[in-house]
């Protein structure tokens, strides 16, 4: 098991050494191949509950600490099950959202990009890359990917119908931003935030302005 676990160690510094730059590949394999690492020992089933748990415990630490100690152990599970099926998006996904966290932003949109590239209609990996965006204020980028994670089936979050009524909002587009507020409001009828956002009649003296007939026309 030490064993074991230096190996994933010394994988998981190599890809956070290499995992964004495509010049390194070559070396990346060499030295996976000087490591003997024959990954269909592993089961995926207890790689996966492993990875989730540390993961759980991650973004529901109390401190600094003990939340990177349990993002690094998760990124290694992570890895690992990455590497036992390697056209499954999920762990990519569960990377990109640990680096996220962790303000690794190349990594992060790295592997996200990398779970799209094996299933670009990807319900998670298009709302966390949305995540990404929104929280970094990139909001044009954040829209993008959340209304893609809405086209794929993720239309039962009220949240995500907020960051959009949010995102048009900043946009200066009332009437869109009030269609999401709406929506977000069907799902969950008491969300205090919501029932404020929603204001019929400024939406109305908007859409009577000239500024909003001018955009209209853009």
């Amino acid at each position: 098991m030490q064993q074991i676990c230096k190996i994933i160690s010394a994988i998981v510094l190599l890809t956070f050494l290499t995992a964004t730059n495509c010049c390194f590949a070559n070396t990346i394999a060499d030295d996976e191949k000087s490591l003997n690492v024959d990954y269909s020992k592993f089961n995926t089933e207890v790689t996966k509950n492993a990875a989730d748990k540390f993961f759980k415990i991650a973004v529901s630490a109390e401190s600094e600490e003990e939340k990177n100690i349990n993002l690094e152990n998760a990124a290694a599970q992570y890895y690992v099950l990455a590497n036992i099926n390697k056209s499954d998006p999920y762990p990519c996904v569960q990377l990109g959202r640990i680096y996220d966290l962790q303000g690794k932003d190349l990594y992060a949109k790295a592997y996200f990009g990398r779970a799209l590239a094996l299933e670009n209609k990807n319900v998670d990996a298009n709302y966390y890359f949305g995540e990404f965006y929104y929280t970094r204020g990139q909001y044009q980028k954040a829209l993008e990917f959340y209304q893609k994670s809405l086209l794929y089936g993720k239309t039962a979050d009220a949240e995500l119908y907020k960051k959009i009524g949010h995102i048009y909002e900043r946009f200066a587009d009332v009437k869109r931003a009030n269609f999401y507020y709406s929506a977000g409001l069907e799902i969950n009828p008491n969300d205090p935030e919501l029932k404020r956002k929603i204001n019929k009649s400024a939406v109305k003296e908007y859409e009577q302005s000239g500024y909003y007939k001018r955009r209209s026309h853009n």
